[in-house]
């Protein structure tokens, strides 16, 4: 058989394919060609003149809204070769609205009047336009640890402290063909965010997407902070002294009891009868490590998909975590809270936030188990001791500690 004969035998198989196909009923349906007046379209443009209710229906100003829209709006521009193109404005509102509300794709697809195929290419489409536009300006690569520890000094009196770690399960659907591998002790699938956060509730450094089934001690290991971490590859200043007699000590990370101990992640002392110098270490550390527990309260408080299990799959949730991350960071920096309070300190005593009541008995976001073993270098405890000394001398001491630990603090 020549080659002719072959290319047309292969152009009447097309065309017999195309003959098969069903032919569209109509090109949009009905209710999609009344987005404009009956969708929530309408409301997004209404609430441009309602700071208020701006406010609260996106979780950011409107300032901030228009700030966002220009910088993504070159990235998710389309020609208009539709009936009923969707704009840039109408994309944002989709994605933000997914974010603070959680709803399902399809509720925002008959909320909004667009097709849920679109619904999900938007969101996808936007997320990755938001991360392009803002991670370079609020996740930095290399964060600047000299200004992290003198905020942590001046505001959470714990000098040498450069960031605060945590780690969170974030819930997700059972993805597809994959076994046992999200699967975690706690009997429900997931991936890991693990975080550093600075004295600001700001995320500084963020590994997102180690699998939920990694043991204990694994999470924290096999994630990109734990391992610069563990290698002192992060770059912290040289060591130096707390006051003008001590003995230079390595600036740290604080943790807490779920993480191995290291020369340069201090975690607290364990033990029901400690003695009050260690009572004090433990409140002081515990005190200055509420930062990272205030970072992902508040961006689960502002960003609700958290509260439960998120719908997607696993490369669209990784998407989304990165997404809030850096949204919450460039909020923050704007100072835009949207009423979410974080914790306070007032005479040495804890005034909770708001964002505990919005995230009371949510199962979106879990804390992680404890990771590794008690194992740890003498360099490690002399490390911990010499701070633990310093908190209790003149030079460390804070006037109301004592009374707090007194009291029951620990």
């Amino acid at each position: 058989m020549d080659r002719t004969t072959i290319i047309k035998i292969l152009i009447v198989q097309r065309l017999r394919r195309r003959l098969k196909r069903k032919q569209r009923s109509v090109y949009i349906r009905p209710i999609f060609l009344k987005r404009d007046n009956d969708g929530e379209q309408q409301l997004v443009m209404d609430l441009r003149d309602d700071p208020y209710y701006h406010f609260r229906y996106f979780r950011m100003s409107k300032e901030n809204f228009d700030t966002i829209l220009d910088l993504v709006t070159p990235m998710i521009s389309h020609p208009a070769n539709h009936i009923r193109p969707i704009s840039p404005l109408q994309r944002l509102a989709i994605t933000l609205r997914y974010l603070a509300t959680g709803n399902s794709q399809i509720s925002l697809a008959m909320s909004f009047r667009v097709s849920p195929s679109s619904v999900c290419g938007i969101i996808r489409e936007t997320l990755a336009a938001i991360n392009q536009a803002l991670k370079s300006d609020y996740l930095p690569t290399a964060s600047t640890w000299i200004n992290n520890e003198n905020q942590f000094r001046t505001k959470w009196n714990f000098p040498h402290a450069c960031g605060s770690l945590d780690g969170k399960h974030i819930r997700i659907k059972c993805p597809s063909a994959s076994g046992s591998l999200y699967f975690n002790y706690k009997t429900y699938f997931s991936i890991v965010l693990m975080a550093l956060s600075d004295a600001d509730f700001k995320f500084t450094a963020v590994d997102i997407g180690s699998y939920g089934s990694e043991s204990d001690g694994g999470i924290l290991a096999k994630s990109h902070i734990g391992r610069k971490i563990s290698n002192d590859t992060f770059n912290l200043p040289s060591p130096q002294p707390l006051s003008n007699t001590g003995t230079p000590l390595p600036y740290v990370f604080l943790g807490d009891d779920a993480f191995p101990k290291r020369h340069n992640l201090l975690k607290p002392n364990k033990g029901n009868f400690l003695q009050k110098t260690d009572r004090v270490f433990n409140y002081r550390l515990s005190r200055a490590r509420m930062t990272v527990e205030n970072s992902f309260g508040i961006m689960a408080a502002r960003w609700r998909i958290f509260h439960s299990v998120i719908e997607a799959d696993v490369d669209l949730v990784k998407q989304i975590t990165l997404s809030a991350v850096i949204l919450h960071n460039y909020l923050m920096n704007k100072k835009d809270f949207n009423n979410i309070t974080p914790d306070r300190f007032e005479d040495g005593r804890v005034q909770h936030g708001n964002w505990r009541d919005t995230v009371q008995n949510d199962n979106g976001m879990i804390q992680i188990p404890r990771q590794g073993t008690n194992n740890y270098t003498q360099y490690s405890a002399q490390v911990r001791n010499h701070f633990r000394d310093y908190f209790n001398s003149e030079d460390g001491r804070l006037s109301w500690q004592d009374h707090h630990v007194d009291a029951g603090g620990k």
